[in-house]
């Protein structure tokens, strides 16, 4: 049994289930599963050891085909944070004024209640005084206690307020408080967060590496990104994946959403590179424009492996039922309406699930290069001009690229725009499955977006973006037509998004001959290619040793 090793060191804060690496490690392992004859040794801080865990159970990773080592306990400063995050999240208890104000409102709700049904079914002009005069004492006694406790409230609150004026202080001790609050709510946005998040960072990547030196049954150590120069201090042979290096394409996007954090990022990724020894990557495109061109990499170094077909019918397609298709369709109904419920934007989206919506879905995180702007402007335009009556569901959270927030309320999208953010991975193989366009506008990725295997897997046509690493596999001139259109053109964008809707059954049978050929490339493959190069690099450093 060969045994690999698998470099994670993703932060505290990234949810590895809505992320492309997630999934793309998830299928990787099953892949070696079907092997039998590798094993993979996961090394990662003992922050993510839950999230992996949860991450392979959602994904159907069994647990016999991986080992997991880490940092036997976390810092006592992320626990600490963790802990304050439980307590400031923890459900609120109605405070004992507001459980009085609220009897009291109950008991004048009843009273008007039964006087007003008396009132309507009274016959007699003496019932109807008798009533008034038996109710006016209760009324008055419940409007005397609320006007009493609000006297009673109001003073307490003029009191508080003197007392907090009398302290000299008070503006530098609010301060304080408001930057802990900060702190907790974005910690990622404050420089003295992220010095104190790198050098815990170098105290756990000391203990990995010592946990990874005390493994010589380890043959060669994988990094699935080069966010990590600490990978290159591994004195096994090493092989770095680089998917991209987006920071470098997108600064002035990345600039506003991260500043000098994203900055720090970037020194991180280019010095990974940098020392990097061996690399694979997803597409020719990144291999020469980006590693050759951009950072000097020798091209013996560097390894393309593309992507296999990343399928979500197995999560969803229904066997079994006389009619499979409308047992998987109310399946996938079922899981929609849970899947609305998470919508960000809009507390309201859970009420669309009880009828069969119609909707164009673009699953992605919201970043720069994922160009959301420019989908929010073509659906706009098709929403308010065309008469396009589809909504237009999102994955990501539009609190992390706050001009997606503000495009959204500026032009009134609130309704009609749903981002459902945390889904499972069976929500978003529903989500592909009953959506009648699948889009993906973005503007630059590692290899051919998954969006294009994910949904046509369940039967749903797709449009994309024309970028190289799209034209790299899509290369029919007539179907790049069809389906392929500038992302920098919001007007292409709807044009090609309005075409698909209204000819989507046509446009699937033609994505489907392509779709079925790109099914022939299994993980299994992916996984075999991978074996292939790790296997060299530890045989020749082996020999140059």
């Amino acid at each position: 049994m060969k045994k690999y090793g698998i470099y994670l060191a993703y932060p505290p804060t990234v949810d590895l289930r809505a992320e492309g690496l997630g999934r793309h490690l998830a299928e990787f392992l099953k892949g070696a599963k079907e092997r039998g004859d590798v094993r993979f040794v996961i090394a990662c801080p003992s922050w993510m050891l839950q999230n992996l865990i949860e991450l392979f159970e959602a994904s159907g990773v069994s647990h016999d085909c991986f080992e997991i080592i880490s940092p036997a306990s976390q810092p006592v400063l992320l626990r600490l944070y963790e802990a304050y995050k439980s307590y400031k999240n923890r459900p609120k208890r109605q405070s004992r004024l507001a459980k009085l104000f609220n009897w009291v409102a109950k008991v004048r709700g009843n009273v008007t209640a039964y006087a007003e049904i008396r009132l309507v079914e009274a016959r007699s002009i003496v019932l109807v005084s008798v009533t008034g005069i038996l109710l006016l004492p209760i009324i008055l006694t419940a409007l005397a206690i609320k006007v009493s406790i609000r006297v009673l409230v109001t003073f307490y609150a003029l009191a508080i307020k003197f007392l907090r004026r009398s302290i000299r202080c008070y503006t530098a001790i609010k301060n304080r408080l408001d930057r802990v609050n900060q702190l907790a709510a974005q910690p990622k946005q404050d420089m003295f967060v992220t010095r104190l998040y790198r050098l815990m960072e170098e105290s756990e990547a000391s203990l990995i590496r010592s946990l990874i030196e005390a493994r010589s049954d380890i043959a060669a150590w994988y990094s699935p990104t080069a966010f990590w120069p600490h990978f290159n201090e591994i004195a096994s042979p090493r092989l770095m994946c680089v998917p991209d290096v987006v920071l470098a394409d997108f600064p002035v996007g990345f600039a506003p959403v991260g500043g000098q954090r994203f900055l720090d990022n970037f020194r991180q990724v280019e010095k990974a590179i940098e020392d990097g020894q061996h690399f694979v990557t997803y597409s020719e495109n990144v291999k020469w424009q980006t590693l050759v061109e951009r950072y000097h990499i020798n091209p013996a170094a560097i390894n393309v492996v593309t992507h296999g077909a990343n399928r979500l019918n197995e999560l969803v397609v229904v066997t079994g039922f006389p009619d499979n298709e409308a047992a998987t369709d109310a399946l996938c109904r079922n899981l929609l309406r849970t899947a609305l419920n998470k919508a960000i934007n809009n507390p309201y989206a859970g009420n669309y699930g009880s009828d069969d919506i119609r909707f164009i879905f673009y699953a992605s995180q919201f970043r720069p290069n994922k160009n959301v702007i420019s989908l929010l402007r073509a659906y706009e335009y098709l929403l308010r001009r065309r008469y396009v009556c589809h909504k237009l569901v999102l994955t990501g959270n539009p609190n992390v690229l706050p001009e997606v927030g503000r495009f959204i309320s500026e032009h009134h999208l609130e309704n009609d725009v749903l981002c459902l953010h945390g889904l499972s991975a069976q929500e978003l193989a529903a989500c592909y499955r009953l959506a009648d366009l699948a889009v993906n506008p973005s503007l630059s990725e590692g290899g051919c977006p998954f969006t294009f295997t994910e949904a046509l897997s369940v039967g749903t046509p797709v449009v994309m973006a024309r970028i190289p690493v799209t034209e790299e596999v899509i290369t029919d001139q007539a179907l790049q037509e069809q389906m392929l259109f500038d992302p920098y053109d919001w007007k292409d964008i709807a044009e090609r998004i309005e075409w698909g809707i209204n000819n989507q059954h046509a446009l699937l049978e033609q994505q489907k001959s392509l779709f079925n050929q790109f099914s022939q490339r299994t993980w299994r493959h992916v996984v075999d290619e991978y074996i292939e190069i790790l296997d060299r690099i530890s045989t020749a450093d082996v020999v140059e040793s």
